[in-house]
């Protein structure tokens, strides 16, 4: 317990951060015909809560006109006059209030697939220190609600599941009443995968044996 608590606290010093980045960008980026690769940007934060080193997401608004209700990290359209990262930011301090001050910024990876390949995400890894609810202001007509996941919740095999889309196999994590699928399961995985060793998130997504069915 304490190696692993030690390997998840190094995630947020620089060589880890280093590493992590060099990693994430060896993914090969996908081009989808007839659509530019920033399409859209998301934060995808890795923060401390209470000194646990977490991840953020938001559960979007059932005020939206798609994935509505889905978890989602923040983020939105890129508006083709800023860069990826101010996509991102931008978008975060409009949903969830969170101000960009508080981000360390580590980077972007590749853009993915996203919204039944009709767009381009590219995610941006970031590092919120000592995360607050007075760091927070929700904007309730874009996200319905705003929670952290342990890391160490998602490194634990048994919250580990798998979904089949289209014939392929993505990752799925259950956290409390909370279920982490699509392209931010993806995300999370490979962010976890670049940036902790095999000993302390090892998640064969093919060797999964537990599937759990795609939303209806």
């Amino acid at each position: 317990m304490c190696a692993k608590a030690n390997s998840l606290e190094g995630l947020f010093n620089m060589a880890t951060r280093q590493q992590c980045m060099t990693k994430i960008k060896r993914y090969p980026a996908v081009s989808l015909s007839k659509l530019r690769p920033d399409s859209e940007a998301v934060l995808v934060p890795l923060c401390r809560v209470d000194g646990i080193p977490s991840i953020l997401y938001t559960v979007r608004s059932q005020h939206l006109w798609y994935n509505k209700g889905e978890i989602a990290f923040p983020g939105g359209v890129n508006n083709k006059k800023e860069t990826l990262i101010e996509t991102a930011l931008r978008h975060t301090e409009e949903d969830i209030g969170l101000k960009p001050d508080k981000i360390d910024i580590w980077g972007n990876g590749p853009a993915f697939p996203g919204r039944d390949n009709k767009i381009l995400v590219t995610p941006v890894i970031a590092s919120v220190d000592r995360l607050t609810d007075a760091d927070l202001n929700v904007n309730n007509k874009k996200v319905a609600e705003v929670f952290t996941v342990a890391i160490e919740v998602l490194c634990d095999p048994n919250n580990q599941f798998a979904s089949n889309c289209d014939g392929f196999l993505l990752p799925v994590f259950a956290a409390d009443k909370y279920i982490i699928r699509g392209l931010t399961a993806y995300i999370t995985h490979v962010l976890l995968n670049c940036a902790l060793s095999k000993d302390v998130y090892n998640n064969d997504i093919l060797k999964r044996k537990k599937i759990m069915a795609p939303l209806k």
